[in-house]
């Protein structure tokens, strides 16, 4: 027989047992419960105006202030997490992060792979060239060096396309260094969108000239991505965004990084 005072001892073990395992079960649902409220956004911090460090070192951009906005409407906390564009889409399908948010452009190729918003901005492609160039149209500038970003729609658009074929295409971890080497004499053009190329020309206050690409671009404005197949969060995000849209609480972003109305409404053009 087990002895009164072995047997008191027993008890008093699985009792603290109990209480530990309680205490270990309560913590790891706070975490979780946690984690279901935070919205985590990978994004490239070097891409202005969409996402990228101020001098302060915070994320800042209009995507910024947009997610901002829209986790405090469907009550998120929102968490940014730069990630490398080039990996972009296994950090996504690792579940690292919860969607790519950073003027990621629509292409068929990405909808098949991804699950995506709808468009809520629009933009142009085109090259960007040092003031001065000989190059005066996308034929001049056959046989030159055109950077773009690593992993982006650029750089696939330029690399399948017939034009890509008869240029030098460099790629660069950011279009900032692009623009960089831009400046220097490394390269002949740079290839981005008009929405980015924009706010870059404005900020570096240097002078540029532009040429429209033609028969290059597949994107069609940017979206926002979601792991295949994650549609409850695809649509929390995009009911919010239309609700906010719709009461003009969206307008003061656009207006504050690009001065004018960049929302693309369906059947805008």
């Amino acid at each position: 027989m087990i002895k009164m005072k072995n047997l008191v001892k027993i008890l008093v073990f699985i009792i603290i047992i109990t209480i530990i395992l309680g205490f270990i079960f309560i913590t790891i649902n706070k975490k979780d419960n946690k984690k279901d409220n935070v919205l985590v956004i990978g994004l490239d911090d070097s891409f202005p105006p969409m996402g990228f460090r101020n001098d302060n070192n915070e994320i800042v951009g209009f995507d910024i202030d947009l997610a901002k906005k829209i986790g405090n409407e469907i009550g998120m906390e929102v968490r940014f997490q730069p990630i490398s564009w080039a990996e972009k889409e296994q950090e996504l399908d690792s579940g690292k992060i919860d969607c790519i948010w950073n003027g990621f452009a629509y292409t068929d190729e990405r909808a098949e792979k991804m699950t995506l918003s709808d468009v809520y901005v629009k933009g142009e492609m085109y090259f960007i060239l040092k003031n001065g160039s000989t190059a005066k149209s996308q034929n001049d500038l056959k046989g030159m060096k055109i950077g773009v970003q690593n992993g982006s729609v650029q750089q696939a658009d330029l690399e399948k396309s017939e034009f890509g074929k008869e240029v030098e295409i460099i790629g660069y971890g950011d279009f900032l260094t692009a623009f960089i080497d831009l400046d220097s004499g490394g390269i002949d053009a740079v290839f981005c969108s008009n929405i980015t190329g924009n706010y870059l020309i404005k900020s570096l206050k240097k002078d540029y000239t532009t040429i429209l690409s033609d028969g290059i671009s597949t994107a069609s404005g940017s979206v926002i991505a979601f792991k295949k197949g994650n549609i409850e969060l695809k649509n929390k995000i995009q009911n919010a965004f239309n609700k906010l849209l719709a009461e003009g609480e969206l307008d003061y972003i656009s207006s504050e990084w690009f001065g004018t109305d960049m929302f693309y409404r369906g059947g805008d053009e």
